[in-house]
């Protein structure tokens, strides 16, 4: 039985669950080791999983598309996130890989 509290986890795309194309190559896109099964499991246990992206709203068919048929399970995909040098949060943690457990969940 899971008795983890709900979560809700913002996800970016490019660099953190797929390799980084250029604008006229996301189709080519590979997942990152690690990524599908993850974000996967966090959704399975219950957590809200929303993609945020850099990419414009011209880009969200593909990348919907992009994202099903790798089998990525997720409640949201939302477009335009602002391109910056720093994002200075309270609740923002560095992406190291999909390796670290960022819920500290076993």
């Amino acid at each position: 039985m899971n008795t983890t509290k709900s979560k809700t986890i913002i996800i970016d795309i490019d660099g953190t669950v797929c390799t980084e194309e250029k604008v006229f190559e996301r189709t080519l896109a590979k997942p990152l080791p690690g990524a599908l099964e993850k974000v996967n499991d966090l959704f399975k246990k219950g957590h809200v999983i929303i993609f945020w992206t850099a990419r414009g709203w011209e880009q969200y068919k593909i990348t919907k598309i992009w994202l099903d048929e790798q089998g990525f399970k997720y409640h949201q995909l939302i477009m335009g996130k602002p391109i910056v040098d720093l994002i200075i949060d309270d609740r923002a943690m560095k992406f190291e890989g999909w390796d670290k457990n960022y819920l500290n969940e076993d």
